[in-house]
């Protein structure tokens, strides 16, 4: 099954969603460029700009108005929650436009690596499994933003403030969106990933130093050299094979990075807000904790809320680590391709496939300059650490909006005495 015909049901959603301005020619099975895609994703680019505009203005607005508002600190992070979401939809919306031409590109160039896998190394990179675990993916995550919200919901409900049903409408349909956005660029490293996998195994298949071949060298008849040679070519055929593929997987994903830097750079950032707005909520939750149901379900709502927003971080620090690190097991697989010296059958072998040292030496020298990293926009490499910097950040600013609450409600005694 060709790549494009597995991402089928993800580049239709992408269209529903203005994240994918590309349509697949039944005839010739290539991507055509689509003016009524394009079209309809500047539109609605358009809105949702001119939407955040007018949400910035009218919270500016409200809050000149209601000096109660002014100094309640809840409604300023749920504000700045909201213009996150906002400010994260646009630039998916953006970017999707921007950058059609390289995910063009990226597609285009990944078809050429499956054909090089399946022409010159005879492996089938299993592009209907690949569809299979994506479905897969995908219902567990939709599955785990219905939870979240429906529970959401349920509790809010429960409570007397009406306006939170405006408030929960116009935070979803971004939230899904970026959700949609996320999913792209979690396939997009997948994909990747998948096809480095398939590159380890073949340098695990390329071992000279096994028990059989530990053996003295013999007279060997013609047949036997003939059938040394042809194993010979066909050992180097898939080494310089495996070096061209890496170079091109290295390249595919600086391509990667082209063209879903930007989004993942601002919804990790709008990811950064939310939850770090969440555990203030959650804070105030616990300050005025009264062991009632009540409280214990808003509690769990705010929790929730910042599910989505805290699996889409660690999901995407960890395949991203996982994919990088393929380089540093492709070094310590080539270099089990060891050379020796004092078996002459072995070393004729050798010989014969050109694997000498300084092959092998300059293909680790490859993997040293060429190691694999995903950015975001190229103001920091997405991985594990990220994680350790988002738990202090998070801890840094929750601290500092507890600080502006102690003071708003000292301001707040201060004026009911005065």
């Amino acid at each position: 099954m060709d790549i494009l015909d597995a991402l089928a049901p993800l580049q239709r959603l992408g269209q529903l969603c203005n994240l994918w301005q590309w349509r697949l020619d039944t005839a010739t099975r290539q991507l055509q460029r689509s003016r009524w895609l394009e079209a309809y994703g500047g539109v609605v680019l358009l809105l949702s700009t001119g939407y955040l505009l007018y949400g910035l203005f009218d919270v500016s607005r409200s809050a000149v108005g209601d000096s109660n508002k002014t100094t309640n600190i809840g409604h300023t992070v749920d504000s700045i929650q909201l213009v996150g979401i906002r400010v994260a939809h646009a630039t998916a919306l953006l970017e999707a436009l921007w950058q059609r031409q390289a995910q063009g590109r990226f597609f285009a160039q990944l078809r050429e690596i499956d054909r090089e896998f399946a022409n010159v190394l005879h492996l089938d990179v299993q592009n209907d499994q690949f569809r299979g675990q994506m479905n897969r993916r995908a219902l567990w995550m939709l599955c785990g933003y219905l939870v979240s919200q429906v529970f959401i919901l349920f509790t809010k409900m429960l409570s007397p403030d009406s306006q939170f049903m405006i408030y929960w409408l116009c935070y979803l349909l971004p939230l899904l969106v970026c959700g949609v956005r996320y999913f792209q660029i979690y396939t997009a490293v997948q994909i990747v990933h998948h096809r480095l996998e398939l590159l380890l195994r073949l340098l695990d298949s390329l071992q000279l130093n096994e028990p059989a071949q530990q053996q003295p060298f013999i007279c060997k008849s013609i047949k036997e050299e003939l059938e040394m040679e042809a194993q010979a070519a066909a050992c180097m055929q898939r080494l310089l094979a495996a070096r061209k593929l890496y170079q091109r997987l290295w390249l595919l994903v600086a391509l990667l990075n082209r063209c879903y830097g930007l989004s993942m750079l601002v919804n990790l950032g709008n990811d950064f807000l939310a939850i770090t707005s969440n555990c203030y909520w959650i804070f105030l939750n616990f300050r005025q904790f009264a062991a009632s149901p009540y409280d214990f379900l808003q509690i769990v709502g705010s929790t929730l809320w910042s599910a989505p927003h805290l699996g889409n971080v660690i999901f995407l620090a960890l395949i991203c680590e996982r994919a990088a690190y393929f380089t540093t097991r492709l070094a310590l697989s080539l270099h089990h391709i060891r050379v020796d010296l004092q078996n002459d059958s072995h070393n004729a072998l050798v010989s014969r496939c050109l694997l000498t040292p300084l092959q092998i030496t300059q293909f680790s020298l490859q993997l040293l300059h060429q190691r694999l990293h995903f950015s975001a926009a190229g103001f920091f490499d997405v991985d594990c650490t990220l994680l350790y910097t988002i738990v202090g950040a998070t801890t840094t600013y929750l601290i500092i909006l507890i600080q502006f609450h102690m003071s708003e409600g000292s301001l707040s005694s201060g004026t009911a005495r005065g």
